[in-house]
């Protein structure tokens, strides 16, 4: 069903194999209608019979859905052949992952490799706004978007075991299960993939930062034992570095989760002067020759997340995040990544209020309320009657409605009282031609 030519779920024409491991096959494809070209990576058979296998594929595909930054590997569909294997449909990549530029070119200036961590960071950060832990990152999980002429785009591929902290899946993170990579596991995760939370994508990253920039791993052993003894009680092997980058990856491996860095923002901040300081030397890194993609994917153990093809594909179109060509200014990178987190977190809040059907069983509690305003001091002295209803000097003016504005009433009519009357003059007694004309 894998050679070319073959139309799988009869939309999805095969080009190539691309890459073989021991839980799957990955194959470049062309879609039959829309003729953009994709990457099909199928779950081998040998892995039907066990359910919580499955289950992880899947997952994949839920968590990538889930993830809008550009900065994550896309998975358009999923889909199963007559046999019952799955199958995932992703965006097809140019280039190659960090652990193949690694084994091709040696370590990497610092500054160059804290801005590969810094555009990984954009992506965990919206992940775990939603309560997804990758749980394995590493070299061969961070991939290199390559495009000519422009500077390397990182993808972080392969949440086939991410753990989302809003499922109920015990089955899935059972206390004696261990998932991942040991060398760039965390002491917590070591002991149970359960106890795995962000703090544990930060140490990853900087087991990750230390490889990149020293070119070794600082924890080794000769067996999965030996190594987890390794990183569970002695302190990290590293040649002598800058104080700078020492402090980065010496707080990335705290043993106790709480000495790390509480968040991938927090890691960024402590990246961003470090690649920023570099940025003349990372420029240049856009000419990097990664190494084919065949190679890196024929060598690894497990196919990568996401199939690779020859430098200068292109890509599923806008889906692919391949109309992202500019990179952000690094000054503004790691506010970029806070507010991702508080964006997409407040996003989680209100989307608690309404359940679906496979909603949370539990509702995110909202932010805290912001603090009170303090008092308003006590107005001047000034006469009662006006205090009480002369509005503050920046109130806005009130809209009264017509219906219910009060006239102001007219003041009384002026009253004006005569003086005192004189009082009555006594009556005079008659004369004679007034008594005559009275009897006349």
């Amino acid at each position: 069903m894998y050679e070319p030519g073959s139309v799988i779920a009869g939309k999805y024409r095969v080009e190539r194999e691309l890459g073989r491991g021991g839980m799957g096959v990955v194959v470049a494809a062309e879609h039959v209608d829309l003729r953009t070209r994709v990457a099909l990576k199928f779950l081998a058979e040998d892995w039907l019979e066990h359910p919580v296998t499955v289950e992880r594929f899947l997952r994949e595909a839920r968590a990538s859905a889930q993830l809008r930054s550009d900065h994550v590997c896309r998975v358009s569909d999923v889909g199963r052949l007559e046999s019952g294997v799955p199958f995932l449909v992703m965006e097809l990549l140019d280039g190659a992952d960090l652990a193949h530029v690694l084994e091709a070119h040696g370590r990497l200036d610092p500054a160059i490799a804290a801005g590969y961590l810094l555009q990984a960071c954009e992506a965990l950060a919206e992940a775990h706004a939603l309560g997804i832990v990758h749980r394995d990152l590493k070299p061969a999980n961070l991939f290199l978007l390559q495009r000519p002429g422009q500077m390397p785009f990182v993808k972080v591929l392969d949440f086939g075991i991410a753990k989302a902290q809003l499922e109920g899946d015990v089955a899935l993170t059972r206390t004696d299960s261990v998932m991942g990579s040991p060398a760039y596991m965390a002491p917590e995760q070591l002991r149970a993939s359960r106890f795995a939370d962000a703090r544990s994508d930060v140490w990853s990253l900087g087991v990750v930062f230390a490889e990149l920039v020293t070119g070794s791993k600082p924890f080794v052993g000769e067996s999965t034992i030996e190594l987890a003894l390794q990183i569970v009680e002695q302190p990290p092997r590293l040649p002598h570095l800058p104080s700078e980058i020492a402090r980065v990856i010496g707080c990335c491996l705290q043993k106790d989760p709480a000495g790390r860095y509480q968040t991938i923002a927090q890691l960024a901040a402590a990246l961003e002067p470090i690649a920023q300081r570099g940025a003349a030397t990372a420029s240049g890194s856009a000419s990097l020759t990664l190494p084919l993609a065949e190679t890196a994917l024929a060598t690894s153990p497990m196919p990568a997340a996401s199939a690779v093809s020859a430098v200068g594909q292109t890509t599923l179109g806008s889906a692919s995040g391949s109309g992202v060509t500019q990179r952000r200014p690094r000054s503004r990178r790691v506010y970029w990544i806070a507010a991702i987190g508080v964006a997409v977190g407040a996003g989680v809040g209100a989307a608690s209020l309404v359940p679906g059907d496979d909603a949370p069983k539990h509702a995110v509690a909202p932010p805290a309320p912001p603090p009170a305003p303090p008092p308003a001091p006590p107005p001047a002295p000034v006469d009662a009657a006006i205090a009480a209803v002369a509005p503050p000097d920046d109130a806005a003016p009130l809209a009264v409605d017509a219906a219910t504005t009060v006239a102001t009433p007219a003041p009384p009519p002026t009253i004006h009282h005569p003086g005192p009357r004189p009082p009555p003059k006594p009556p005079q007694p008659l004369t004679k031609e007034q008594i005559g004309a009275s009897r006349n």
